[in-house]
Parts: C-alpha cells; structure tokens; sequence
C-alpha cells in the first residue's frame, strides 16, 4: 500500500477544495416522502457519511413523469428548494462539496408511480428494465424537457448545492437518446452520434449559463453500452471530448444502458475509464467496485482517473470511506 496516500490527496477544481479522491456516488436511497421532499431520515443519513470529499446526491427527478421508483427526490417545483437546501447544509457541514444529480428516467419509468404515460426517443421498449412501451417525444416535448433540466439546475443552485450532475447511464432518457438500440429517431436528435448527442450538450449548455461560472458542471457518462449494437467505448470517447468542450468540469463514468455488475468485478470498468480519461484534460469520477485501495491508488497514480465513486458500501456502512481513510494514514504513517 505505498502508493496509497495519493488517495488522501487533495485536488482542486475551479475554486472548490476535494480533501481527498474519495466521492460519495449517487446511489438511490429512495427516502423522499410521497411528494419528492427532503425527509429526516434522508438528512441524517447523508450526515453520517463524512468520509468522502465529493458527495453526489440520488437522483432528483426534474419532471413529475421522469420518475422510475418511489421515494426519489424531486426538483421540478419550487418547493423542493427548501428540503434541498438543508441536505445541502448537511453535507457543507461536513466540509464536503455537495452536488445534486438531476435525471428524467425516460422509459425506465414507472407508470404505477408517475400514473402517466411512460416516454423516449422512440417506441422502443427499455432494453434493461423491460417496462411499457414508451410513446416517442415530439421536438416541443423535448424541448419541454431541456428547460426542466435547466429549472432543475437552478433549483439546485438556489438551494446552496456547489453545482449539478446530468445523469446520462444506466438506461435513463438521455442515454436512452445516446443509444442506437433506443434511439431510431430520423429527425435532429437521431441517428448519428453527432445527432444522438444533441440533447444532452443542449442540456449541458443551457445548464452551463444558468449555473454561471463558478459552480460545478458534472455529467455522468454512461460511456459504453455493454450491449450488442449498443454505444461503444470509441464513441464515448467522442462524446466526452464534446461535453469538455461545451463546459463540463467533471466526468463521472460508468455503463451506458446496461448496468456495470453484469461485468465481473473488482475495477470492472478500468480499461474503459481509462480510454475515457486519456481523451479528455478535466477530471474523471471512476465507478465499478473501486474500493480495493491498491487497485484505486494505482489508478490514480498511472493517471486512469482522479476520483473514485464508492456507492453500494457506503449504503451498506455509512463510514466506509472514513475507515479506508483511517487505514490508509495507518499503513503510510
């Protein structure tokens, strides 16, 4: 473990300070109330979880039809900005930065939850979920659904989070547009990858100025498809080079419509953060089992990725990262 203390490292981006390269990754605790507020419980839970210098917040819905389980949070009205800003509170309070991850779940929707028609790119059944048909978007519906994301972002904003993650992996609407097996629209928004992508750097843009300068810009790539006919790693690639471009401060990688566990772990997806980051000059969130310290010192040292993502562990043990903190000053002292 002698390369391990590049893990306490610190890091900055723009004008915000990481302690460490340890995130907090958005994995769903699902424990909003019925209307998508801030609950008790959700803000004593992110309090516990002190360890990482990054904390990237669940997914909050941006539209009342973009919701695929129940109890997530929302951030489509105002008067979520409340609850929002005390789950931001509590996670400054633990000198961490706290970014929200705002996401429309597209097909993946649960009609039971949302009581509305399920929509996509096209009428292309979600190849991972499997739920109802989804009804195809019309160009003013997707552009409804850009301001949403914008409204979203500075809500966001307005309740104190340093900043926003786009959600664009694990078959949510905009990789449902990235991908060639969900998205056989002929219009602008379909098929080539140029087109493919013009949703979510519309997205990008217009969050961009809203957010301003100074706060933090993440999108969450779901950089390969893991599926035949699917989005490859060369075009995620291409993609992340276009996202650098059009303002992202930060990637956070992981699989595009198909999850990472159905690869075999520890650092299942290493060689595709890694071709990812060598495309790109920002910094890169890697995901997929990294909790092996020496597995992520080294990635890390070799110039793979700058951050490592930790989700179900932290879900199962709230000071996992505080533990692996302690045991790295342990070893290198």
């Amino acid at each position: 473990m002698k390369n391990s203390s590049i893990l306490l490292s610190e890091i900055k981006v723009k004008n915000y300070l990481f302690k460490n390269r340890y995130v907090c990754a958005p994995f769903d605790i699902s424990r909003a109330d019925n209307e998508g507020l801030v609950t008790d419980e959700l803000l004593d839970i992110y309090k516990k979880r002190r360890g990482p210098s990054l904390i990237v917040v669940e997914q909050a819905a941006v539209s009342s039809n973009g919701m695929y389980r129940k109890g997530l949070l929302r951030v489509d009205k105002d008067r979520c900005i409340e609850g929002l800003s005390k789950l931001a509170q509590v996670i400054h309070n633990n000198n961490q930065v706290a970014v929200l991850q705002i996401n429309h779940a597209g097909s993946a929707a649960d009609v039971d939850v949302t009581h509305m028609e399920a929509v996509a790119p096209s009428a292309v059944v979600n190849p991972v979920v499997n739920k109802s048909m989804p009804r195809e978007l019309s160009i003013n519906e997707i552009g409804k659904i850009k301001e949403e994301f914008v409204k979203a972002a500075i809500r966001a904003k307005n309740a104190g989070f340093d900043g926003v993650e786009i959600q664009n992996c694990h078959g949510f609407l905009l990789s449902q547009f990235l991908s060639p097996i969900t998205n056989k629209r002929k219009d602008e928004y379909g098929e080539s990858l140029k087109n493919r992508s013009r949703l979510l750097l519309e997205i990008v843009g217009e969050t961009r100025k809203a957010l301003g300068d100074d706060l933090l810009l993440l999108v969450r790539l779901g950089a390969d498809d893991l599926m035949e006919g699917g989005l490859k790693v060369e075009d995620g690639s291409k993609v992340a080079k276009m996202l650098e471009e059009n303002g992202v401060d930060i990637l956070d990688l992981s699989s595009g419509l198909m999850p990472p566990l159905v690869l075999k772990g520890p650092a299942m997806l290493r060689p595709m953060i890694k071709t990812i980051k060598s495309s790109v000059n920002i910094p890169v969130i890697g995901a997929g089992e990294l909790d092996d310290v020496q597995i992520a010192s080294d990635m890390i040292d070799k110039n793979e990725v700058d951050f490592i993502g930790l989700g179900r562990p932290i879900m199962n043990q709230p000071d996992f990262v505080e533990r692996l903190i302690e045991k790295i000053k342990n070893t290198t002292n």
